[in-house]
């Protein structure tokens, strides 16, 4: 199913709080294949949304120039986002958030040796393995041992951004920075896709904070589910 551009741009600039968790599951759902189950009853905190079914496989090259694939990881838990790596806002509260999950785990006593962190570019402007290795050290997830900035050549970035139903586009008229969909999916250790956590967004006039679960929250909480036999 092709997805409606509408709601890939409402995902992109959506005040973080409940409506960030309504938009997302409709969104995903779409994604999932199926329709959004409907709920009864008080609305709860924000969590992400449970996804399912096979993830869409790919192949780049990492900050360091390697070639890997998704499929290289069965058996590992994977955390995939999608960075733009000369952004200044959103990219960075992400990579911050994967940062934090990482150190935690390790603070908490948490196996994460089969944990690995990937991003994909969706900059193909600043496609080279030296531009994603730049964002990787100046963001500080050099400092994750299982940190891999893949990127490629257009043709080979966006359809794999389509399989993801990520949105990438530079608003036109605009010489700024490139609007994505931000998040975090979580595949499990069979190669299925399992959440997708947004980035918590907000608008910088509001008076009010975000006062939902952080994304390393988040992430730390649905990783060690998956890392659990049986899980």
């Amino acid at each position: 199913m092709r997805l409606n551009l509408k709601w890939m741009i409402l995902l992109s600039i959506v005040v973080a709080g409940l409506e960030v968790g309504l938009l997302v599951s409709l969104l995903l759902a779409r994604f999932n294949g199926r329709q959004p189950s409907s709920h009864s009853g008080p609305q709860t905190a924000y969590e992400g949304t449970e996804l399912e079914g096979l993830a869409p496989g790919f192949r780049f090259v990492d900050q360091n120039g390697a070639s890997m694939a998704l499929s290289d990881f069965r058996g590992w838990v994977v955390v995939l986002t999608f960075l733009d790596n000369r952004c200044q806002d959103v990219c960075p509260l992400t990579a911050l958030h994967l940062r934090l999950t990482y150190e935690r785990l390790k603070r908490e006593g948490v196996d994460a040796s089969h944990v690995v962190f990937l991003g994909v570019n969706v900059n193909v402007e600043a496609n080279k393995s030296a531009d994603v290795m730049k964002f990787t050290k100046e963001y500080g997830l050099d400092r994750i041992p299982t940190w891999h900035f893949l990127t490629g050549a257009r043709e080979e970035l966006e359809p794999v951004w389509k399989a993801y139903a990520i949105t990438v586009y530079r608003p036109q008229g605009e010489e700024g920075e490139i609007v994505h969909t931000p998040g975090v999916f979580l595949i499990d250790q069979r190669g299925d896709k399992r959440w997708y956590i947004s980035t918590p967004l907000y608008d910088e006039s509001s008076t009010a904070p975000w006062t939902g679960p952080v994304l390393s929250d988040l992430l730390v909480k649905q990783i060690k589910r998956l890392i659990k036999p049986g899980n």
